[in-house]
Order: C-alpha cells, then sequence, then structure tokens
C-alpha cells in the first residue's frame, strides 16, 4: 500500500513539476515574441507611416529588404492602430496595404468560422480596415445567428459608408431583436444625411418595426428633403407611423411642417396629438398657439402636457398664452399652465416683481400671483414665503394665499 501512495505522490508531482515547466516556458516564448515585435515595431512604424502619409505603390515595396515573413503580424497591427487614427489619404493607402497584404481575405473568410467570436472580430477587423469589397460579405453578417456577430457587422457597415452599406442596415432595421434595431438605427444616424434617401427608398419594404425605426432615422438626421415625405405619413393607417412622423418633423425642426402638425392634432389616436404637440414646440410655430390652447384641456394627459410645454417653449407670446389659462373654467387646462409656469421660472421672477420699486411692477406681479394661487398654484408660492428671507417678500406673498379658513380652489 505504501509503494502505491509513494508512485502516486510521484506522479502528481511529476504532472505538477510539467505543468510548471509549460507554463515557464510558454511564458518565456510569449515574453520573447513580444519582445521581438517591440523591436520590430520600432524599427518598422516609422516607414509605415511615412508610406501612410506620402507613400506609392505597395506596402511591400515601402518596406523592402526590412520585411520578413514573421513581421507581418506586426506590420497589421500597426496599419489597423493607425487606420483608426487617422481619414482622407492617408487611411486608403493603410486600407489599401491591409488588403495588399491579404488581412482582408483572412477576415472575410474568418466570418464563416464556426466560432461566434472570431466571426466578431473579422466583422470589426473589416470595418477598420476599410474593405469596401466587404459589404456584402458584412450585410449577410447582419443576419447571423449571434447579437454580437450582427451588431459588429452593422458597426463596420456604417464606417465604409456608401449607399451599398445603407441598404443593407435599412433592411436589417427588421431585426426582431429590438435592441439590435435601435443599434441599427444608431449607426445609421452617424452615417450622415445622405442615408435619409435610403431609408426612404427601403421604407415600403420594411415591416411594421423596421417602418417605425426607419422614421426615428429620417428625424434624427435632420434631412430637409425629407419634410415632404414626412407629411406623407403624417396619413398612415398605422397610428403609430403617424406619431413617429410628426416627432421627426419636430427634430428636423422645418416650419413647412407646422400646417400638416395643426392638422395632427386633431388625430383620432392620442399618441399622435401628443406628438405633433411637441414637434410644434420645437419648431417655435407661435402660429399655433390658439390650438395648442385647447389642447390643454384634452382628455389625454400627454396631450395636455405636451402642449402646454409646447407654449412654454414659444417666449413671451407662449407664456402669455398660459397666463391667459389661468382663468379658464377647465381645471385640467389650468392645472398645466400652473405646472409650465413654474417649471419655466415664470413665478419666481414674478414673485420678485412683488417688492420691485416701480409700483407698475409690483401691481403686475400681484396681479398675475393672485390669478396663479385661484388656479390652485399655490404650493411653490407658499414654499417662496416659508423661505424668503425679504420680511417684506414674506408678507406680501403670505397677503396673497389663501387663509387655511378659505381653503384652497
Amino acid at each position: 500500500m505504501s509503494v502505491i501512495l509513494a508512485w502516486a505522490i510521484l506522479g502528481l508531482a511529476a504532472v505538477f513539476l510539467a505543468l510548471t515547466a509549460a507554463i515557464v516556458v510558454g511564458k518565456t516564448r510569449r515574453e520573447s515574441r513580444e519582445s521581438h515585435d517591440r523591436a520590430r515595431r520600432r524599427l518598422l512604424e516609422p516607414r509605415i507611416l511615412a508610406y501612410a502619409q506620402a507613400g506609392e505603390g505597395s506596402i511591400r515595396g515601402a518596406l523592402g529588404r526590412e520585411l520578413r515573413p514573421r513581421d507581418l503580424r506586426v506590420v497589421e497591427a500597426v496599419l489597423l492602430d493607425h487606420a483608426q487614427r487617422v481619414r482622407g489619404s492617408a487611411f486608403e493607402r493603410l486600407a489599401r496595404a491591409l488588403d495588399e497584404l491579404g488581412c482582408v481575405d483572412r477576415y472575410i473568410a474568418a466570418l464563416r468560422s464556426a466560432r461566434s467570436w472570431r466571426r466578431a472580430w473579422a466583422a470589426e477587423q473589416l470595418g477598420i480596415a476599410g474593405a469596401r469589397r466587404a459589404v456584402p460579405d458584412l450585410a449577410r453578417a447582419l443576419g447571423d445567428a449571434m447579437t454580437d456577430v450582427r451588431m459588429r457587422a452593422a458597426k463596420s457597415l456604417g464606417l465604409l459608408g456608401g449607399a451599398a452599406s445603407a441598404r443593407a442596415l435599412v433592411a436589417a432595421l427588421d431585426e426582431p431583436s429590438r435592441f439590435s434595431s435601435i443599434r441599427i438605427a444608431d449607426v445609421l444616424a452617424g452615417m450622415g444625411r445622405g442615408v435619409a434617401d435610403e431609408v426612404i427608398a427601403v421604407y415600403p419594404s420594411l415591416g411594421p418595426a423596421g417602418r417605425l425605426a426607419a422614421l426615428d432615422v429620417v428625424g434624427r438626421l435632420r434631412a430637409l428633403d425629407a419634410v415632404p415625405w414626412l407629411v406623407d405619413r403624417l396619413a398612415d393607417p398605422a397610428p403609430d407611423a403617424r406619431s413617429r412622423a410628426a416627432h421627426a418633423l419636430g427634430a428636423i425642426g422645418d416650419p413647412r411642417a407646422v400646417a400638416p402638425l395643426v392638422g395632427a392634432l386633431e388625430d383620432a389616436e392620442w399618441p399622435v396629438r401628443a406628438m405633433a404637440a411637441k414637434a410644434l414646440g420645437r419648431i417655435g410655430a407661435v402660429e399655433a398657439i390658439p390650438v395648442l390652447c385647447r389642447r390643454m384641456g384634452d382628455q389625454a394627459w400627454w396631450v395636455r402636457s405636451n402642449a402646454a410645454h409646447a407654449l412654454g417653449a414659444m417666449g413671451d407670446d407662449g407664456v402669455a398664452a398660459l397666463e391667459e389659462s389661468l382663468d379658464s373654467s377647465d381645471r385640467y387646462l389650468r392645472a398645466q399652465a400652473v405646472v409650465v409656469l413654474e417649471e419655466r421660472g415664470v413665478v419666481d421672477r414674478r414673485v420678485g416683481g412683488l417688492v420691485s420699486p416701480d409700483a407698475e411692477t409690483r401691481h403686475a406681479a400681484a396681479t398675475f400671483l393672485r390669478r396663479l394661487a385661484a388656479a390652485g398654484g399655490t404650493a411653490r408660492l407658499a414654499a417662496i414665503a416659508g423661505g424668503a428671507p425679504d420680511l417684506t417678500l414674506r408678507e406680501r406673498l403670505a397677503a396673497l394665499l389663501p387663509t387655511p379658513a378659505e381653503g384652497g380652489p
């Protein structure tokens, strides 16, 4: 028994020593390789950068006799590092060098790997390498089973740009995962206003989810040429599409959309009315003030809120309309006016007017604050009165607030 135990211990010791030796040898080889690569990089990088700035011909020719077979990984790393930092002709030369060295072909082949991490890596490298001939391969990768591969392929297509990349990304907006659709929309929105034409062209072939994402993209691109097309979408049979179109028109901010958006305030669906009100506020359409005042009494809270905030964003004219709304018989309308007047700092400014040396200013402030209190806006006034260091201000505010016996409105 003791002999067997001794052999077992010796066996374990041998395994431990073998593992230790393998680790030491592996670490030594890795450090040796890294040291060699650093030394070669110091030698080759200046020549690669000189080629990127003004080089002609091939990268192999530029490096000449200095290039050894083992140096290819060093050259590839340098090219990829600097391809992410430069633009213009320098980037084009680096991209051409990566293609000449066979890196692009290797990345394209890796897109068919059985390992998902390798496919994702390859998709990312193709974008960094500026491999425009890989657009069809990256477009196919948008249908990969793994989300990470799809997202990296989308990012690379965004970096590569061009109509073909845009069409592939727009078609991918029908991605069943909403998170993926949002990420793809982000990539499209970063590709510039020229993408809007591709989005509009592919729009009819998209499903419901893809169409909504496409409308968001057009709005984020702020493409003025897309305004007539978006106005037409305000008549879409789908309420979600109409509301997204209204939101996109507000993001673009073109005055041509004012009249159609005023019409959308009468839509049967409250999300459309709410987005139309918000859009009119972003455009600053003062001509829409009367209808926005009416929508402050809408049955849907979001419509009331958006209409009131739209008025608050329209400067003095909008604020004047909100002040007039304090006298409305509609308590919901009054409540929205109070909220926005407080948020815009109007109430605080008027409170300061109570201690103005100008009699007319004091009178105007007191008149406004009485109307505000009567409309239910006493909470902010009470808070100011409780913390004001000025005794005169506290007294004048207290005179405007209802007494406990009177109660609030």
